[in-house]
């Protein structure tokens, strides 16, 4: 019961719910309540109500209307059709690779990390591919950049 108290006289403002609480409990706490000063609290001897408000079964919202940026282009982009907005899923096949005729790279950016399967190798061998005149591979073969819209 003094714990109760003391929070009482802690607070600078005692909330309703543990009054309420505390004048159920106690029929000899309403007498102290009003010694306190507590007047209009010790009167409530009436429970409290609960309300309630009817709530509205709502659905999800769909992931477009929630899609921004990027991320909202690349879903426009699979509902047009494009199944690979980003040009993962196919790798390029080198061309001729000579000076005059390099194979083309297309990034959307300056620069692009490129790997290159030389002849007997089992491993790619990367090189970063900027833009400008065309670049040599170990092997031979030439790259170049080429600018294409981003996503």
């Amino acid at each position: 019961m003094s714990s109760y108290l003391a929070r009482l006289l802690k607070a600078q403002a005692a909330s309703k719910r543990l009054i309420s609480q505390l004048t159920k409990r106690e029929g000899k706490l309403s007498t102290l309540l009003r010694r306190m000063g507590l007047q209009k609290w010790a009167d409530t001897e009436s429970t409290r109500e609960i309300s309630t408000t009817p709530v509205r079964m709502a659905e999800m919202a769909d992931d477009m209307e929630l899609a921004t940026g990027i991320a909202k282009r690349e879903m426009l982009l699979k509902e047009q059709g494009c199944g690979d907005p980003w040009g993962l899923g196919k790798i390029l096949k080198r061309g001729s690779g000579r000076l005059n005729d390099p194979t083309q790279i297309p990034s959307a950016f300056d620069g692009r990390l490129v790997g290159c399967l030389c002849l007997d190798d089992r491993f790619a061998k990367w090189m970063w591919l900027e833009k400008g005149p065309p670049k040599r591979c170990e092997c031979g073969h030439y790259f170049v950049l080429k600018q294409v819209p981003p996503v």
